[in-house]
């Protein structure tokens, strides 16, 4: 599969984490992410759910960084 068609099939993955990070993210952070999480399946046998396993990676991923935030008082 090639990146764009990768790129076509993750869109809307992106669309829902920038959706549920509330602004926080921006697409373009978010689209870097899931790029790069989606590395980590290339050469997958298997990639009839590629869009789930890079979703809960990426959400992952998503909230370690919330957790790595310093806490503002």
């Amino acid at each position: 599969m090639s990146s764009v068609e990768m790129s076509e099939r993750l869109a809307p993955v992106v669309e829902t984490l920038v959706a549920k990070s509330n602004g926080k993210y921006d697409t373009e952070f978010v689209r870097i992410l899931v790029a790069h999480v989606a590395t980590e399946f290339e050469g997958a046998r298997v990639q009839d759910y590629i869009e789930v396993l890079v979703s809960k990676v990426a959400t992952d991923e998503l909230r370690r960084l919330d957790a790595l935030q310093p806490v503002v008082q």
